[in-house]
């Protein structure tokens, strides 16, 4: 009885501290949510009252930036308001999913709510796609704006009926009942506005508030990280920009660039100098390609450039140099029927036809194809030479459901073009010292249009995204990016007294190279106590193959005084046969994996932590005659990227400091004694720190930094018994600052300019190069364009714009004395745009300025061009 008595008790004093816990936590969760707090805000995010309702509150915050939209504007102003009643009005319906512990707050959709997606377009009275309209569900946080097709698409909405709401600037606004489905797709019909496309134009530049510095992007970090929130320095030149500025070669638009010079590599390739360092290649929507040849701007949304070593995210040098890394973004599907057609034509017989048509291909608009293409032509200030292009850019995406999402993009480029490149034969036995003086004539070729390339390059490239839960998604890419050489004759003219000239000529023909790439993705956005996370988790695998077949030849030697004798293609294939071709064939591997996470320490401290292992192999170059491979070796790298940032004033001034890293896999080197140096990768290590800011309301928007960057691993030749060998324990450093300036001071004036100074010189190196200045890299580029549009009266649409490129002097050889001259080009633009049509017409090198590219190729003259688009 006793012991019965004892466990009876026992079970009743387990019974009542159950229920006193019961209590207390109810008790909690009663006095979290009821407890009062002031709450005065101004333009601030979702996301940013939250967690200032933390700190006043004493409680933690959980919830999915995924599901809910947490950079969604507002101004709370709350006078001794209970937390949860500010919940219920700051998020609406959003709020019935709170769920308590102690004084953790979960924030997510009510147990059993279903959700469902609506779609649907604004268009103005005339027809026309009404752009940047503000649309939203009544009670909720969920809200759009349409893109500038008119359309807009709002995600996870609770099911049942709604009310959207539709406004823009200086109109009244628009209600429609709506009913949200369980795990379907609402399209609501085609809203119309009342005024027509000219009224709403007017409201819509004049909202359109500093329209060049829209830099949000995932590309940059693979990371949802706004521009102020990011530690590495990068600039975005979009289609606004390449529009206004009428922009028809790559080069044209790189000099947009803060710091960049464009370079050009023999075959044709078209790349920038950045920080001092080369790189042609780039990424193509994050992944590597083959782009060798002069790709037409017309199929690109917009060129993303990162600053500094970027080997953490995008592998080695190939793509991403010391300098940084260029991402081509390719237009891609929206879901509305659209497009234009468009004709531009100038100076030495240019000309362009291009179309873009965008089209749904269902009902539902879940299936959606684009269609780029352009054929360019254009002759040449010279005696000789020329280049045609021609590009056709389909893509296709396909929205499964609302977690799946198919893309597939494809650019088939075929061109044919004269190329040359330049250098200095010996310098003891020429006297000039700069391009300016030297006696060739700027107008006079050297070569003729038989002696050209004839060229390709095939992209195909294919992307699924899959949301894996409300806080972490998948994201898969493939890339394969094939290029062939049907011939190129690449000639070099060296010039070895001040009045001959050799003229050498590498014929490869035929011959084929190419990347193929596979990139998987997991990218989380998550809290973790009080601080937000959002992390990538990657690997990708990257092969990068040729088949080469070439010969160099030299042709003749020519008095340039005199008449100059033919240059022929068939002499040159002819002498080329004679000598004989070498074929070789490569394939050299990568593998890597790599993590970033940017850690919230507090709302306004951020900190990044990430690292990449790459292991590459190769089996070496195999000799076709021999069969025999020479060169074979493996790597293994580690590539850490960190960074901190600190907003002082959030979302509008940010203090950043990074420390990034890059690095290229060098080869196995025979030295003359016939021993094998087996070489470690080459490393570049930057540190930089500055300001970005965003004030003004958006209107003054930029950046301004200085970085250090320190190559490690390079090699350089040491004499050893008369004997030239090599060894690895050379040095280089870049150094310098770089100013980004994109305002938006008065209504229809946008202006974007930069700065930047450099010094790139050897630390370590032969002694011929110590302390030398690298080739091609000027010391100061400066940058400036600035273009108004009349928005009132009977000259709205009418548009104006100017502005122009300083490029300081550079060497144009190692040692540092034949200089390329600094030059100075001033560009001007007038523009009519209406909803229908457009026309421009662009002014080039004002100035009538003699400049010469990286390869010493003479550029154009004072040029013209003029073009008409029809929209639709």
């Amino acid at each position: 009885m006793h012991s019965y008595l004892k466990s009876g008790y026992r079970k009743l004093w387990t019974l009542v501290a159950m229920l006193a816990l019961q209590i207390g936590i109810s008790h909690a969760q009663q006095s979290i949510l009821d407890k009062k707090i002031t709450l005065k805000l101004t333009q601030v995010s979702v996301a940013e009252a939250l967690r200032a309702v933390e700190d006043q509150a004493g409680c933690t915050f959980v919830y999915s930036s995924t599901l809910m939209d947490t950079q969604r504007i507002v101004s709370p102003d709350y006078q001794n308001t209970a937390v949860g009643d500010l919940l219920k009005d700051l998020l609406g319906n959003y709020a019935r999913g709170i769920q308590v512990q102690g004084t953790r707050i979960n924030i997510r959709p009510a147990k059993g709510e279903s959700r469902g997606h609506l779609k649907g377009a604004v268009q103005t009275a005339d027809g026309q796609a009404a752009i940047e309209v503000t649309v939203r569900v009544e009670g909720t946080s969920k809200g759009a704006q349409t893109d500038p097709q008119g359309n807009f698409s709002i995600r996870n909405i609770p099911v049942g009926k709604h009310k959207v709401i539709v406004s823009m600037l200086g109109y009244t606004s628009i209600e429609q009942e709506v009913e949200i489905n369980e795990d379907q797709v609402t399209t609501l019909p085609v809203i119309s506005l009342n005024e027509d496309s000219k009224a709403l134009r007017e409201v819509t530049v004049s909202g359109n508030v500093n329209k060049f510095a829209r830099k949000e992007t995932e590309n940059v970090a693979r990371l949802p990280l706004k521009n102020l929130e990011n530690p590495q320095v990068y600039n975005v030149i979009g289609k606004a920009l390449m529009q206004e500025q009428l922009v028809t070669e790559r080069t044209d638009l790189y000099r947009n660039v803060p710091g960049a010079v464009p370079n050009f590599a023999g075959g044709g390739s078209q790349g920038m100098i950045l920080r001092g360092f080369a790189n042609f290649n780039g990424v193509r929507n994050g992944l590597t390609t083959s782009a060798i040849l002069p790709m037409n701007p017309v199929i690109l949304e917009s060129v993303e450039v990162l600053k500094g070593p970027s080997g953490t995210l995008y592998g080695n040098n190939r793509s991403a140099t010391f300098g940084g890394v260029f991402n081509y973004v390719t237009k891609k599907p929206y879901d509305a029927f659209g497009g234009e057609v468009s004709y531009t034509a100038g100076s030495y017989r240019f000309a362009r036809a291009a179309v873009d048509v965008n089209a749904p291909v269902n009902e539902k608009r879940t299936a959606l194809f684009r269609l780029n293409a352009a054929g360019q032509t254009e002759g040449t200030f010279q005696d000789q030479g020329y280049a045609k292009n021609f590009t056709v850019a389909p893509s296709f995406s396909y929205q499964v459901n609302d977690r799946l999402k198919f893309l597939v993009d494809v650019d088939i480029t075929q061109a044919a073009y004269t190329t040359s490149t330049f250098n200095i034969g010996s310098l003891s036995k020429v006297t000039a010292r700069n391009f300016k003086d030297l006696p060739l004539g700027y107008k006079q070729s050297l070569l003729n249009n038989g002696i050209d390339a004839s060229v390709g390059v095939y992209n195909l490239q294919a992307q699924i995204e899959y949301k894996l839960s409300s806080q972490w998604k998948s994201q898969t890419s493939y890339l394969f990016s094939n290029g062939f050489y049907k011939h190129l004759y690449l000639v070099t003219f060296s010039m070895l007294t001040d009045s001959t000239v050799s003229r050498t000529a590498r014929n490869q023909t035929p011959e084929t190279f190419g990347n193929i790439q596979l990139q998987q993705n997991f990218i989380g956005d998550f809290q973790i106590g009080r601080m937000r996370n959002r992390v990538v988790l990657g690997a990708d695998y990257n092969q990068n193959y040729y088949d080469l077949y070439r010969v160099t030849v030299r042709y003749d030697t020519v008095n340039i005084r005199k008449p100059l004798p033919d240059f022929n293609a068939d002499k040159l294939n002819q002498k080329s046969s004679q000598q004989g071709f070498v074929g070789t064939s490569y394939k050299g591997t990568s593998f890597g994996v790599y993590a970033s996470d940017v850690i919230n320490i507090t709302p306004s401290l951020m900190a990044m932590l990430s690292l990449r292992f790459d292991r590459f192999t190769t089996d070496g170059t195999l000799a076709l005659a021999s069969g025999k491979y020479t060169g074979d070796y493996s790597q293994n790298s580690l590539s850490p990227k960190l960074g901190l940032v600190y907003q002082p004033i959030p979302e509008r001034l940010s203090v950043f400091v990074n420390y990034l890293n890059g690095f290229v896999n060098q080869a196995p080197v025979t030295q003359p004694d016939n021993t094998v140096l087996n070489l470690k990768p080459q490393f570049g290590n930057q540190w930089e720190g500055g300001i970005k800011f965003d004030l003004v309301r958006n209107k003054l928007n930029g950046s301004i930094s200085y970085y250090n960057i320190a190559v490690t691993n390079s090699t350089r030749t040491e004499v050893i018994n008369s004997q030239n060998f090599t060894v690895q324990d050379g040095t280089q450093k870049s150094k310098g600052m770089e100013l980004e300036l994109i305002a938006n001071p008065v209504t229809g004036l946008n202006i974007v300019a930069g700065y930047a100074y450099n010094d790139n010189r050897y630390d370590k190196a032969a002694e011929a190069l110590q302390g030398k200045l690298l080739i091609n890299s000027p010391q100061h580029v400066a940058n400036i364009w600035a273009s108004y549009y009349i928005l009132k009266g009977n000259a709205k649409g009418l548009g104006i714009g100017a502005g122009g490129n300083y490029v300081g002097a550079s060497w144009f050889e190692s040692s540092n004395v034949f200089k390329v001259p600094a030059y100075t080009l001033v560009n001007a633009s007038l523009f009519y745009d209406q909803p229908r049509y457009r026309l421009a017409l662009k002014a080039n090198n004002l100035l009538n300025e003699r400049y010469w590219n990286s390869n010493g190729s003479p550029q154009k003259p004072a040029n013209v061009l003029a073009s008409i688009t029809f929209k639709w």
